[in-house]
């Protein structure tokens, strides 16, 4: 067999991803913020870019229901080679796309010597700043003066969480600080009665238990209730009056004392709360309909220093510095309408979401309109993927409050035939309002909501009623009977 070398031609089509296009899909898909940060980096590469924090230039789009803009759209890479998503952001258990559950109330704080004592504390807290473990440790450094001592309690200072309470036993302690048990005890007892009361608990009933002795409403009875708190959550009042060997009443008296304690003190310090993030976009109405604006107060651009561009490339004998200088201005004249383009199609999308979305901000909760990407990205002629980078992460601003711009992606409950889908975030709101509206002492079953919400047409199986409730972070019907039970006395 003889070998030969030969030159063959082929032509072959293939999709490339060019470095101006990964900058562009990176732009679609940051905030404000993270545009802010990434513009400013880019200057210090680049010298021929400034960045303009602010700007007072207006760009916004009104929304005309009746006037169809889907032709007028342009936007970044329409038909990205990168694979769209091809279903519904909100299927398949994506928490990120619904509204805000309600969160647990825990009650109001009160002192156990007094709203007095407790307002000097918190006024303390707020005026200083100083998160829990700054406030607990000025204190340890004015009540140890031995040396061994303050290591015992700055060892449970460390573990101690949001909440005030500690998440090591005093034998995890006693074993790292290498102390005797005696002495841990007898550090934690002192830890025990810093400001707010009730902190360095190692349980519910220890905080407690802290506070009622401080406020010198500790008694026997009070004990064994605080011991029996799993009976208390189950609502079995019979099983504990007779432990407590007491009547019903006396039961609800000590319930009332328990309620006016803070079952985590911890927590009126609020310097680690996580800062609200100025929203991207802002939607307002006006005479003509509503309008959505940037937030230009957040948003940066960009400008061009043209005059020392000229001087550097005026340099005939620097052929490295004229090379240097073309290259920068064209990346950063591309980098300029890329923004733009950005801002450009940012608006066009948002637009789109608000336009279909006019009923929920008008009537409320209930009006969510069932909305997928594929139903925007058909309206304004992009692809999927370009519309999911867009949304991801934006801020919107509407006369209803902040809320993520992905928020109002919902999906489609079925109907009964002839009528329309309705949104998921709009039938759980359905079921808030049902439960708002039960009897405490007849909780409605799942079963029972899901009839109810049958007679505007919706299709809903239990199992999703469920689901739903779980979502709101509602207990079961038998535990809201128990809670009810327990609030009566």
């Amino acid at each position: 067999m003889q070998l030969s070398t030969s030159v063959n031609l082929k032509q072959k089509q293939s999709l490339v991803m060019t470095p101006q296009l990964q900058q562009a899909i990176k732009l679609l898909q940051m905030t404000n913020l993270d545009l802010s940060q990434y513009l400013s980096d880019q200057s210090f590469d680049n010298p021929f870019i400034e960045v303009e924090e602010e700007t007072k230039v207006e760009s916004h789009k009104e929304i005309q229901p009746e006037k169809e803009n889907a032709d007028n759209h342009e936007g970044l890479d329409t038909n990205s080679p990168e694979k769209a998503l091809g279903d519904d952001p909100t299927a398949n258990e994506d928490f990120d796309n619904r509204f805000d559950n309600s969160q647990i109330d825990y009650g109001h704080s009160y002192s156990s010597n007094g709203e007095n004592d407790w307002d000097v504390i918190a006024n303390s807290v707020a005026d200083n700043k100083l998160c829990l473990s700054e406030h607990v440790t000025k204190q340890i450094d004015i009540e140890f003066t031995e040396q061994k001592d303050r290591l015992i309690a700055l060892a449970f200072a460390e573990c101690l969480e949001g909440s005030g309470w500690i998440s090591k036993s005093v034998d995890d302690i006693a074993n790292l600080t290498g102390s005797k048990i005696e002495e841990t005890e007898k550090i934690l007892f002192k830890l025990q009665q810093f400001e707010p009361t009730g902190i360095f608990a190692r349980s519910l009933s220890e905080c407690l238990t802290i506070q009622c002795k401080e406020a010198n409403v500790y008694s026997e009875d009070m004990q064994i209730l605080l011991e029996n708190l799993l009976l208390l959550s189950r609502g079995e009042l019979k099983s504990l009056a007779k432990r407590c060997k007491c009547s019903l009443e006396r039961i609800s008296e000590l319930l009332k004392i328990i309620r006016s304690m803070n079952p985590k003190p911890g927590e009126i310090f609020e310097n680690n709360s996580q800062p609200i993030s100025a929203p991207d976009l802002i939607v307002r109405k006006s005479a003509d309909g509503w309008i959505v604006d940037l937030n230009r107060s957040t948003l940066p651009s960009i400008s061009i220093n043209e005059n020392y561009a000229s001087k550097v490339s005026s340099r005939r004998n620097d052929s490295a510095a004229q090379d240097y200088a073309s290259q920068a201005i064209a990346s950063a004249r591309w980098l300029k309408r890329a923004l733009e383009q950005r801002n450009s199609t940012t608006l066009i999308i948002s637009a789109e979401i608000i336009k279909q979305q006019q009923k929920f901000l008008e009537e409320g909760l209930d009006q969510l309109k069932p909305l997928s990407l594929k139903d925007i990205a058909e309206a304004v002629g992009m692809h999927e993927s370009t519309v999911s980078r867009v949304t991801t992460g934006l801020l919107l601003n509407t006369p209803r409050g902040s809320l993520p711009l992905k928020s109002l992606f919902s999906v489609t409950i079925d109907k009964t035939e002839g009528t329309d889908g309705a949104s998921a975030a709009a039938v759980r709101n359905m079921i808030r309002k049902i439960l708002d509206k039960e009897l405490p002492e007849k909780p409605l079953s799942d079963e029972n909501i899901a009839k109810q919400i049958s007679t505007n047409g919706i299709k809903l199986a239990r199992r999703t009623v469920a689901k739903y409730r779980e979502m709101l972070n509602i207990p079961s019907s038998s535990e809201r009977r128990r809670l009810a039970k327990i609030s009566l006395l």
